[in-house]
């Protein structure tokens, strides 16, 4: 697609933005969206966008689109990220396309030829993950997500034969924004999500809610 398009990618400790067109990256910003040794998100993301905007000598009212990376991950940075998003898409009248967190992490992997694993922390040892497999010339087929122990993890790995791809992995990739201009196109054509009802895919309950309903025997409206 030709026109300016703003990706958001803030499933992990490192976030990134990327501003595109036509199939292009105008420019793109890596970032620490929380600390990774206490959980403390940052306020770096609008900042990021400024700045990639400026890079790119694109003003905010040229966003034309906006891709916003759906999670699984971080509780905290992807509702911040949404938020983002849905403002923007909101305040210009354009629309939001949301895609997988994982889905961006495979395309960001440099694996050639053969099977790998793409994953992301869950917390409590477990990991949010898809088994891949990508061919010669770079076709890439996924499977369905699922939530596994980080033993689980290794030992299907294993079986398959798989390079597992993920922050702090074997082959350690972060889900970069960037990665998905590429794709663009397979993007958009899955449609835009609606603004009033879309969220990211958490993958789990917020550790607070966890906490509040065991603590209240009951599940918290929302």
């Amino acid at each position: 697609m030709a026109d300016n398009v703003l990706i958001l990618e803030m499933s992990t400790e490192s976030g990134s933005v990327a501003l595109a067109r036509d199939g292009t990256v105008l420019a793109e910003i890596i970032f620490t969206s929380r600390d990774a040794a206490t959980g403390v998100r940052s306020e770096a993301l609008a900042p990021a966008v400024v700045d990639c905007l400026a890079r790119a000598s694109v003003l905010a009212p040229e966003v034309h689109a906006v891709v916003c990376g759906a999670g699984p991950g971080g509780f905290t940075s992807l509702r911040a990220a949404a938020a983002f998003a849905k403002g923007i898409c909101s305040a210009l009248d354009v629309p939001l396309y949301a895609v997988s967190s994982l889905e961006i992490l495979a395309w960001s992997a440099q694996v050639a030829d053969g099977n790998f694993t793409v994953a992301l922390d869950a917390g409590r040892g477990e990991y949010f993950a898809v088994d891949c497999s990508s061919d010669a010339v770079g076709a890439l087929a996924m499977g369905a997500t699922y939530l596994a122990s980080g033993e689980d993890l290794r030992g299907r790995a294993i079986a398959r034969e798989s390079t597992l791809v993920g922050p702090h992995l074997e082959e350690s990739v972060y889900p970069r924004a960037g990665a998905v201009v590429s794709h663009l196109a397979d993007v958009v054509s899955r449609g835009a999500s609606d603004l009033d009802s879309w969220e990211p895919s958490y993958g789990r309950l917020a550790e607070a809610q966890v906490k509040w309903e065991a603590a209240h025997g009951r599940s918290l409206s929302v």
